[in-house]
């Protein structure tokens, strides 16, 4: 469930916070980048990321020494004590993969690994045989938890691309609190969550169109948001247009009529998760499932649609 990272532009965040300037840490994490920007000092860069270096040693896919990599190469039907936030973010998965009716699936893992869309790299993209041979171990269904301990039914890979950046930002904005500040916004590759104001004014940003026209501001309120999308990032398997996320049900990269999806939550991780399932499911069983959860949704249509933007619960 790799997904294309768009989304978010940032207006105007080099101002000042009314008296007090905007302090901004960047840097590299999990594939990506990242960005925080506070009012008033209290947390450094070293502080920062030591929370980011612990989320990639328990998430990466990438590392094969991270938890989440020598969980996957475990045994079946052996219980195996977790992390209490490997075993946090899995139950949080599980609950996600029932609400949307299994639109998001971590339990692919060896799936996403045969389309290239993972760590392993791939010379040419798989025929339907390959992936048919794969889809029987390819759901979180076959993972039971239990007091901090999971035991895999059948021997699945887990990758949880789609929901770590989301709660590698909500870590960081725990830290931020946990040192009494109140003003921030933390980014990590266009996953964002912001908390107070900006000196007399909420945190703006904007998401970018596909059409190239006015970015879409935004105003978060002590809210995070999470934008998934295809228009920067496709390729084309047998003659047809597809996106880097999946379709659990097939095994087969999605194709809907989303361009993007924005989701705000005041979960980062949530509104990360969200956004990939709805942009696998497409816009009819988005907005239902948006109006279900009472999720504050934008959803950009694709090119057929003219890039049609909706807007649900706003």
């Amino acid at each position: 469930m790799l997904r294309a990272l768009l989304i978010l532009i940032f207006l105007g965040l080099s101002a000042c916070g009314g008296d007090r300037p905007i302090r901004s840490i960047t840097g590299s994490t999990m594939g990506t980048t990242y960005t925080v920007k506070t009012i008033g000092a209290g947390v450094s860069k070293v502080q920062i990321e030591h929370v980011l270096d612990q989320v990639d040693k328990t998430f990466s896919t990438w590392d094969a020494n991270s938890e989440l990599s020598l969980l996957n190469r475990k045994p079946i039907n052996q219980w195996i004590k977790v992390s209490s936030e490997l075993f946090f973010v899995l139950r949080q998965s599980q609950k996600i993969y029932q609400q949307t009716q299994g639109y998001f699936d971590p339990g692919m893992g060896r799936l996403i690994d045969l389309w290239g869309f993972g760590a392993t790299q791939i010379g040419q993209k798989p025929n339907r045989v390959q992936v048919d041979e794969l889809l029987p171990l390819s759901s979180i269904q076959y993972l039971q938890l239990n007091q901090g301990q999971v035991r895999k039914t059948k021997d699945i890979h887990i990758n949880l691309s789609a929901i770590a950046k989301g709660f590698g930002v909500d870590q960081v904005a725990r830290l931020l609190k946990a040192h009494q500040l109140k003003n921030f916004l933390v980014e990590i590759g266009g996953e964002v969550i912001a908390s107070g104001q900006r000196g007399d004014r909420y945190w703006t940003l904007g998401i970018e169109q596909p059409k190239g026209t006015e970015l879409i501001t935004i105003v978060l309120n002590n809210q995070a948001i999470a934008t998934s999308g295809d228009y920067r990032n496709y390729f084309v398997w047998e003659g047809e247009r597809y996106m880097h996320i999946l379709t659990p049900s097939s095994g087969l990269p999605a194709q809907t009529d989303l361009a993007s999806v924005s989701v705000f939550n005041a979960q980062t991780m949530m509104a990360d998760a969200y956004a990939t399932a709805m942009m696998a499911m497409g816009s009819e069983k988005a907005t239902a499932l948006a109006r279900r959860l009472n999720l504050s949704v934008i959803l950009i249509l694709n090119q057929q649609h003219d890039f049609k933007v909706v807007k649900i619960n706003q």
